[in-house]
């Protein structure tokens, strides 16, 4: 028994690590060529404010007397700049949020191996791309961007974990501080020459966490005084820096700004799910490079919210949180962050429609060469002969795919090139979740042969030890001789399969944990016929009546997870059965 109870212990293991090889393993890859628009960037530098668990809704609806929320912000959105929804992903959390915004990419779920507080894999980002890049804000969010980025160029100003504690009264000081900072800097700056000369490199990356509405949020709710007091101040702060750098650079127009959040929240001040709530974030553009408000007669959104905010008559530009990554990438004209699965937004861009279809050409090559490392990665590891390519982005699609864009580029017919930029994205986004989820069947199967043969198992051992449906049974040595040089050598054909394609160690374990445990099945043979010949002398009535009660039960289990006020029923039978069968009279 303890050996028994020690190989459960040791295959539940191996069960539940697998679980993070087979769902849980990273989709970044590394080795691709930087991809940049060649055209010039219509703006020098950007300014990046996110306002850490601000809601759409509560950023873009009037008030009770029809004054709007944030008055600037209003103006902006209103008369100088393009507007829409950011549709983040589950998790709803500042990390990810921000990785998608800055890198690109959604969560990488091997970070649950990191309790979903850092990435455990190095990852590009736009401020990495970028000339110089200096941020002010919480100290949770902005080290996770220098840390990553190659050289000594991403400057972060945190106020210290302790020092969040001033913002337990009036959680808005947190954003004081993160403006009266950025002044700070600037006014700093006129007399360090060397500051002065950088701040007046092009490529610059101006970045302000904000994170006092989302701790209003958690403390006081969504709904209440302090949260939206907290936006006006952000709405002020933001206008005070706007003017402040125009006025710095001498109202150039060369500087982009955008406004947006990591996630929102929930009525009840929480946010992690995919409730509308938590996943519609405001994104607010102005500036260089940007599209002015588009009149529009009528548009629809499932939502219903353009009438409640009195903006139905300006165009709403909606985008997946990714988007922003790239829209940054082309206003500064930095190269696209390397790991970024985003698509340019060209609605929001004011530019010719030249500069467009190069920037989009640009953004399809990126994500392209992404999933050439991808598939040059598991055609390395899998045998020729056995390798299934994602047969519509073929070495020659490919090819002709990249020579019909640059084809209609060079006959400017932009339209028919973007067209076909966002077709190949597509296609190279359906390709990485391919060769992503390549082994997921193989390795699923593995794990499936191995659990069927365990829990078979341990029903055998259990009707051997604790019933009198079987009788002993001399073991045959010649058979069980036999079945164990078999199984040998199955084992070996399986470890020099893996072998040859070079693949990682735990793939063995997966793979090889059958065999022992199927082993171990096959020796119990005797057990299997005798239980068979007891259950073949049952009355045909009594058999269908056991495999439909353990076929219910199995149901029941299978909807619990779904529902767990079913699991009720399941418990009331059991406590049922003695009373049903007469169990407790034999007890007596």
């Amino acid at each position: 028994i303890p050996v028994f109870i020690l190989a459960g212990l040791l295959v539940h293991c191996v069960f539940l690590v697998s679980i993070f090889d087979i769902y849980f393993s990273s989709p970044l890859v590394h080795g691709m060529t930087p991809q940049q628009t060649p055209l010039p960037p219509p703006a020098k530098r950007l300014v990046l404010f996110v306002a850490d668990g601000l809601r759409a809704d509560l950023l873009y609806e009037l008030n009770s007397n029809g004054t709007p929320q944030a008055p600037y912000l209003r103006s902006i959105l209103e008369n100088n700049g393009s507007w829409g929804i950011s549709h983040t992903r589950v998790p709803t959390e500042s990390r990810p949020g921000h990785v998608a915004l800055i890198a690109g990419f959604y969560e990488d779920v091997s970070a649950v191996a990191k309790g979903w507080k850092e990435n455990p894999v190095e990852f590009d980002s736009v401020f990495n791309e970028s000339k110089y890049t200096w941020s002010w804000g919480s100290p949770d969010i902005l080290p996770m961007f220098a840390k990553g980025a190659t050289g000594d160029h991403v400057y972060t100003f945190c106020y210290t974990a302790e020092s969040e504690d001033f913002g337990a009264q009036d959680a808005a000081e947190l954003d004081t501080w993160v403006f009266d900072h950025v002044k700070s800097f600037f006014n700093s700056s006129r007399s360090n020459q060397t500051l002065f000369s950088a701040l007046n490199e092009e490529k610059v990356v101006l970045f302000l966490h904000l994170l006092g509405i989302d701790t209003n949020g958690h403390a006081h709710r969504p709904n209440s005084r302090e949260y939206r007091e907290n936006i006006k101040k952000v709405d002020e702060g933001v206008k005070e820096i706007a003017l402040m750098i125009d006025n710095f650079y001498g109202n150039d127009g060369k500087t982009a700004f955008i406004l947006t959040s990591d996630h929102g929240m929930t009525d009840w001040g929480s946010h992690g799910a995919g409730h509308p709530s938590e996943t519609l974030t405001p994104l607010i553009v102005w500036g260089a490079g940007v599209n002015y408000p588009q009149k529009v007669t009528s548009q629809f959104f499932e939502d219903n919210f353009l009438n409640e905010w009195n903006l139905e008559n300006l165009k709403r530009l909606d985008v997946n949180q990714a988007d922003v990554a790239p829209l940054m990438a082309s206003l500064i004209g930095v190269p696209f962050p390397l790991n970024s699965v985003g698509t340019l937004p060209l609605e929001y861009l004011n530019n010719t429609a030249h500069f467009k279809a190069e920037s989009m050409f640009t953004n399809a090559v990126q994500i392209l060469e992404q999933f050439k490392v991808k598939m040059s990665q598991k055609k390395e590891t899998t045998l020729s002969f056995l390798f299934v390519p994602f047969k519509p982005l073929s070495d020659s699609e490919q090819i002709n795919f990249l020579k019909k864009m640059r084809l209609y580029i060079q006959q400017q017919k932009y339209d028919e090139a973007v067209s076909l930029c966002k077709t190949l994205i597509n296609l190279a986004l359906e390709g990485l979740s391919y060769y992503h989820t390549y082994d997921r069947l193989f390795l699923g199967l593995s794990i499936a042969m191995g659990f069927v043969g365990w829990t078979t198992y341990v029903i055998l051992v259990i009707i051997k030890t604790h019933t009198n449906l079987t009788k002993t049974v001399q073991t045959n040595n010649k058979e069980s001789t036999v079945f164990f040089y078999g199984f040998a050598c199955v084992g070996m054909i399986i470890a020099f399969f893996l072998l040859i394609q070079t693949c990682p160690w735990t793939y063995y374990i997966y793979c090889l944990l059958p065999v022992p445990v199927w082993y171990a099945v096959v020796r119990e043979i005797p057990v299997i016929q005798d239980l068979a010949v007891n259950l073949l002398s049952l009355h045909i009535g009594q058999s269908i009546g056991f495999l439909l009660v353990c076929t219910l039960g199995i149901e029941i289990l299978v909807f619990s997870f779904f529902y767990r006020s079913t699991l009720t029923i399941g418990l009331l039978a059991f406590a049922g059965w003695p009373v049903i069968t007469q169990l407790w009279v034999q007890a007596k």
